[in-house]
C-alpha cells in the first residue's frame, strides 16, 4: 500500500515539473504563463519561444505521463495503481505544485498515458486530432479526440480500469481548458460565452490571432 502511495505521489511530482516554463526561461528568458495563450505547454513554447524547442519539449511531456505508469508496472503494482499514477502525471502537469497549481493542458501527458494504457485510446485521439490539422479545427478536434478516448477503450473490451482511467483523463484535460489559469470570466463578459470559447476553442474568444496578441501585449 505504501509502494503504491509513494508510486503516485512521486508521478504527481514528476508530472509537475514544468518544462514548458523552464524552457521558456532558459531559452528565451521569458514566463511563458504570460505570453501567447498563456497555456504552460509545448503548444505556447511554440508559439512564444522556439519551434526547434517544441519536439523535445513535448517528448518529454509525453514521457512524463508514461512514466509513473511504467514505474508502476516495473513494481508489480495492480492495473488501477498504474492508472492512478498516470492520472496523478495529469494533475501534476494541470496543476503543478511548482508553479502555484498553474500548469498546462495535460494533452502530451495524456499522450503518454494512453501510450502505454490505451492503443485504442491513442488511435481514436491521433486520427481526430490529425483531422483537426488538416481541417484546421485543432482544439476542436483534440478535444473531441480525449473525450473519445473511453468509448474506444471500451469498444475494443479493454479493463474496467482503464476504461475509467480514460474516462478521467478526459475530465481533467476538459476541466483544464474550462478553469485555465485565469478561471474567472473577464470583467463585462458573457460567461457562457467564454467557458463555450474554452470549452471548444481553448481560449476566451473565437479570434486566436486576437488572443495571442493579448498574450503579447498588443493592441
Amino acid at each position: 500500500m505504501l509502494a503504491a502511495v509513494l508510486i503516485v505521489l512521486g508521478s504527481y511530482l514528476m508530472g509537475g515539473v514544468p518544462v514548458a516554463y523552464l524552457t521558456g526561461r532558459l531559452l528565451g528568458g521569458v514566463d511563458i504563463r504570460e505570453r501567447g495563450s498563456g497555456n504552460v505547454g509545448a503548444s505556447n513554447v511554440w508559439q512564444t519561444v522556439s519551434r526547434t524547442a517544441v519536439v523535445p519539449v513535448g517528448l518529454a511531456e509525453i514521457g512524463q505521463g508514461a512514466l509513473g505508469i511504467l514505474i508502476a508496472k516495473a513494481a508489480d503494482q495492480e492495473l488501477s495503481v498504474q492508472v492512478l499514477a498516470g492520472l496523478a502525471a495529469v494533475a501534476g502537469h494541470n496543476w503543478s505544485p511548482f508553479l502555484r497549481f498553474a500548469g498546462g493542458r495535460g494533452v502530451g501527458h495524456a499522450i503518454g498515458f494512453l501510450a502505454v494504457l490505451s492503443w485504442p485510446g491513442l488511435g481514436a485521439f491521433t486520427g481526430l486530432s490529425l483531422a483537426g490539422v488538416a481541417l484546421r479545427a485543432v482544439p476542436q478536434l483534440v478535444g473531441l479526440g480525449i473525450a473519445v478516448a473511453p468509448l474506444a477503450a471500451l469498444a475494443k473490451g479493454q479493463a474496467t480500469e482503464i476504461v475509467a482511467g480514460t474516462a478521467g483523463l478526459a475530465a481533467l484535460v476538459i476541466a483544464k481548458r474550462l478553469l485555465t489559469n485565469h478561471p474567472a470570466v473577464p470583467p463585462g463578459a458573457d460567461a457562457r460565452a467564454v467557458l463555450l470559447n474554452r470549452l471548444l476553442f481553448d481560449r476566451d474568444v473565437r479570434d486566436r490571432e486576437a488572443w495571442l496578441r493579448r498574450g503579447r501585449g498588443e493592441s
